[in-house]
């Protein structure tokens, strides 16, 4: 099967980042062995494989075009941003106030958002575009190192009035 050294040489970056299930690494590792050894079941065993990963943050297997980021840099962003869409949704939602201030941008065409959800995903949208450049830095100079301690150690978090009484 063409391409399946660098397929799985992918995947194996990927089960390997730090937090990634022990026992679907073991199943994934067998499966890119058994193809490895029988190239005339490559295609069912990437079928296979692809299934078992996809939708997992910072999965290889996705749509569109593919990430030139290392798998643990791809996790890390996926992570956060799921975090930022699902805080941001709630946020939306729960506040009829901020449902009526917080509008779409004019070349987003403007207005209101239909939900918390759409609000979510737009900030997340923001927040992955913000990461990968963050990474990738001005100048080839990166000003996060793709992990989630490496962005919030720099965060001081001052307490609010409330927590002090």
């Amino acid at each position: 099967m063409e391409g399946w050294q660098a397929r799985t040489e992918e995947v194996s970056e990927f089960i390997a980042t730090e937090g990634f299930d022990e026992q679907l690494r073991q199943v994934i590792q067998f499966q890119i062995n058994f193809g490895n050894e029988n190239s005339e079941q490559q295609e069912r065993v990437w079928d296979s494989i692809k299934s078992m990963i996809r939708g997992l943050d910072g999965s290889p297997v996705r749509r569109g075009k593919k990430s030139n980021l290392p798998a643990s840099v791809n996790v890390a962003i996926d992570s956060i941003v799921g975090d930022v869409v699902s805080l941001h949704t709630d946020l939306f939602d729960s506040n009829p106030l901020l449902q009526a201030v917080l509008l779409k941008h004019g070349k987003s065409g403007g207005g209101a958002y239909a939900s918390g959800a759409d609000y979510g995903a737009s900030v997340g949208k923001k927040t992955r575009t913000l990461l990968k450049k963050m990474y990738a830095g001005e100048d080839g100079v990166p000003s996060w190192n793709g992990e989630i301690s490496g962005l919030t150690a720099s965060v001081a978090v001052t307490q609010s009035h409330d927590e002090e009484e």
